[in-house]
């Protein structure tokens, strides 16, 4: 019972961190989502002009709005298209959220193991931010780049990709990012049933 009780704790004060934490957590994510973005726009026509945390106009909060434009060629010196993409923070804030929380709930033998395991979990959340977030904020560029080159009705990678995290994929990520996690201290601290039994 003591544990249960442990477990529904955790999960409150994840929420409420979460929602008090909310733009603060945007505002240090940022510098990574540009450079994440920058990344992706490497190679192509597409230049990443600025990306900011700003007030959302149609309802409260905050959104990431990410200011881009994007060439016919490659080769062009005037861009053709300035693109605008915005991704609420609400929905940003989900996947430290529940990957933080999971990861903190499951049962571990000692505190090394726990210590191991958020370690291990750091740079698999920085990708997991990147795989969600910023393909988010970059999925216009491939749909802009196509209807410039004449394409009708492109529905490029990433389109497909920022559909399927909206569908509810996110979640499956955050959840597979964590099991990855704790897999992968697992191999390197005692083992024992109650680390690899679900919570």
């Amino acid at each position: 019972m003591r544990v249960e009780i442990r477990r529904v704790a955790v999960a409150i004060v994840a929420l409420a961190v979460g929602a008090a934490c909310a733009r603060p957590f945007a505002q240090l994510a940022v510098p990574i989502y540009a450079t994440a973005a920058r990344l992706v726009a490497a190679g192509h026509p597409w230049d990443i002009v600025s990306l900011k945390v700003a007030p959302a106009k149609n309802d409260p909060g905050s959104v990431f709005e990410l200011v881009g434009t994007v060439r016919q060629q490659t080769s062009d010196v005037t861009p053709a298209v300035r693109v605008i993409a915005r991704v609420h923070v609400g929905e940003v804030i989900e996947t430290p959220m529940v990957f933080w929380t999971l990861l903190l709930m499951w049962p571990a033998a000692s505190v090394r193991v726990r210590v191991l395991r958020c370690c291990v979990a750091l740079p698999l959340f920085i990708g997991l931010e990147c795989l969600t977030t910023v393909a988010q904020l970059m999925y216009p560029f491939p749909t802009v780049s196509a209807l410039l080159a004449g394409e009708p009705n492109p529905v490029p990678l990433l389109e497909r990709w920022s559909r399927f995290l909206e569908a509810g994929g996110r979640f499956v990520i955050e959840v597979c990012a964590v099991l990855l996690a704790v897999t992968i201290a697992n191999r390197f601290g005692p083992r024992t049933r109650s680390e690899v039994d679900p919570p």
